[in-house]
């Protein structure tokens, strides 16, 4: 299945950015990173989330505001997610705790949610369907 790609306005243009989604090795924090697209394929942009000192809930990240301008407005924008209203403070920075949209990532990125789900614990129940009489 192919990943889907987004656009991201930076200072510097725009940018076709594809997900790339796992979990932090030493909490199993959620990590949501970009990659983009060139003539050669796809390399690494940069990183949407923050490992801090606390871990997030499960499907919650810090976003990083402080190295990836415009990331609220990209997130919200593209659904990805919303800001829950909390914040964490790491050295001169804060950084706004975001509620990320399963499903929506899922569709972007079903390889990475898969592994970060596996990571966290969740196991999905296939869909039962009511037989046809």
């Amino acid at each position: 299945m192919e990943e889907k790609t987004l656009e991201y306005q930076s200072p510097w243009g725009t940018e076709n950015v594809q997900l790339e989604i796992n979990s932090y090795m030493n909490n199993k924090g959620l990590y949501i990173g970009m990659l983009s697209k060139d003539e050669d394929g796809f390399e690494p942009y940069g990183d949407m989330t923050v490992n801090l000192s606390e871990k997030a809930p499960d499907y919650c990240a810090y976003l990083d505001t402080n190295n990836m301008s415009g990331i609220e407005k990209f997130v919200v924008d593209n659904d990805l997610g919303e800001f829950t209203g909390f914040t964490q403070k790491s050295g001169f920075c804060e950084f706004p705790l975001y509620m990320f949209n399963v499903d929506k990532l899922r569709e972007l990125c079903p390889d990475g949610m898969q592994a970060y789900e596996k990571s966290i614990g969740v196991k999905k129940t296939p869909e039962v369907k009511e037989k046809a009489r």
